[in-house]
């Protein structure tokens, strides 16, 4: 059984983008989640006495 180099090059960078790929969108989210609780605790929702 004759191992294609070429197909598994193509494989390890594929593996390679989708890492990258995650890894980015990870610290994308991560900001945006940061951002949105910020903005929580600076404008905090006013109770009114029904909820209470």
């Amino acid at each position: 059984m004759k191992i294609n180099i070429v197909v598994i090059a193509i494989v390890v960078i594929a593996i390679l983008a989708f890492f990258l790929f995650v890894i980015k969108r990870n610290k994308k989210d991560q900001k945006e989640l940061e951002n949105e609780l910020n903005s929580k605790e600076l404008n905090p929702e006013k109770h009114t006495e029904d909820k209470i």
